[in-house]
């Protein structure tokens, strides 16, 4: 074999250990990447780790409540009807700090509001520490004894100025309709029958339990009222949260009733 055919061989041995050098490479550096990544955690798909921190470390939010409600007197020698709005606000400790008129109806407003100051609440809470508040209260006037045509009810719909001084951003639930309890066929007992309504995020309603009770017959009727309410969820800084609303149904008694 003559020395000219053996370069020949050489230089096309040469090239062809090239070319397998420069495939094998990134081959290698690509295993290399793939191992390091396992073992590290670290993939080339898409990553879920923030989404999952954030559900880890999202605030819990507890609304305000009421723990318990005075009775209320319907107001003697009136033929009126109707409902009271209140919003109130609280402080962290659960103190009124604040109790304002949504909805005025003369002669109910005054004796619901005398009511409401001896009603006790919990404040909310963010995260299991307590804060300023506020809870809507409303109070639904009617006789035992049918008089005249329920008042119509234009909704209520709270704005940012009720509860400037307690939680900033906050704005209370808002009431789209609503519904009268019947008084009892069988009892001339008066006074209130107080539920507490709890609103998802989205206003719809949620469970909706006794907080004053009279006997009589005047829980299921208060309940099967209270269901029929349709609300506005309320707004924390433009975002929707859950709530809660005390409605107190207040009825004459059907003996005293002087009409």
């Amino acid at each position: 074999m003559s020395a000219k055919y053996m370069r020949v061989i050489a230089a096309i041995l040469f090239f062809a250990s090239g070319v397998l050098l420069c495939v094998a490479r990134p081959w290698q550096a690509y295993a290399q990447t793939g191992r390091e990544g396992s073992a590290s955690g670290r993939t080339d798909q898409p990553q879920n780790a923030a989404p999952q921190a954030q559900n880890a470390t999202r605030s819990t939010f507890k609304p305000a409540r009421a723990i318990s409600a005075a009775d209320v007197q319907f107001p003697l020698q009136t033929t009126a009807e109707g409902i009271v709005v209140f919003n109130v606000s609280l402080s962290a400790q659960g103190e009124i700090k604040k109790i304002a008129v949504l909805q005025d109806v003369p002669p109910f407003t005054d004796v619901a509001a005398q009511s409401l100051r001896g009603w006790k609440f919990a404040a909310a809470s963010l995260n299991d520490r307590a804060e300023d508040s506020e809870m809507l209260v409303a109070f639904v006037f009617r006789h035992a004894v049918k008089l005249t045509t329920l008042p119509p009810f234009a909704p209520i719909f709270p704005t940012q100025e009720y509860g400037s001084d307690t939680r900033s951003g906050f704005i209370a639930p808002g009431i789209l309709s609503v519904e009268y309890a019947n008084y009892p066929p069988s009892t001339v007992a008066a006074g209130a029958e107080v539920v507490q309504v709890s609103l998802n995020a989205n206003g719809s309603t949620g469970d909706i339990k006794v907080l004053r009770d009279m006997e009589g017959g005047f829980a299921p009727l208060a309940l099967s009222a209270a269901a029929g309410w349709e609300f506005q969820a309320p707004l924390q800084d433009g975002k929707p949260v859950p709530s809660r609303v005390a409605i107190a149904f207040v009825f004459s008694s059907r003996s005293l009733n002087p009409f």
